[in-house]
């Protein structure tokens, strides 16, 4: 009588050379950069506002014994506001590239230098570190 062996696989019939699903690309990325663009527009809309208070409108609220002038106030936003829209203008930059998940490096200084954008009542900081904590968290996603 011949016995006959059932049919056994071993470890060795699986290989990783079969083909894996494409993997799903994840929407952090996406929503990173829309945190980022929202910031970079908040302080903009901040920063331009500053750039736009007339001399006039800075003596109105400046009180009478105030150490410093109006005209130095007004030095002092203007320089202030430059800065501003210059970091926000990084900070929308960073949030396109995080969309189109190209240059991580980019997005991630864009990122953090929306932090100092500020934005009205803190919201541009705020959503900047959202959106550089989940750009951070999906690093694997860019190219």
């Amino acid at each position: 009588m011949e016995t006959t062996i059932p049919d056994q696989t071993s470890i060795n019939d699986y290989t990783l050379d079969q083909p894996q699903p494409p993997k799903q690309p994840s929407s952090k990325p996406l929503i990173s950069g829309i945190f980022l663009i929202i910031a970079g527009l908040l302080g903009l809309l901040t920063w331009a506002s500053a750039l736009a208070l007339d001399i006039s409108m800075i003596q109105n609220v400046l009180p009478p014994e105030s150490p410093i002038t109006a005209e130095q106030l007004q030095s002092f936003l203007t320089t202030c506001g430059i800065i501003g829209a210059i970091l926000s203008i990084f900070t929308l930059a960073g949030g396109i590239v995080a969309m189109r998940r190209k240059a991580w490096g980019l997005a991630v200084i864009g990122g953090i230098l929306g932090l100092f954008t500020i934005g009205p009542m803190l919201l541009g900081s705020i959503l900047s570190l959202i959106g550089l904590i989940i750009l951070i968290i999906s690093r694997s996603d860019f190219q």
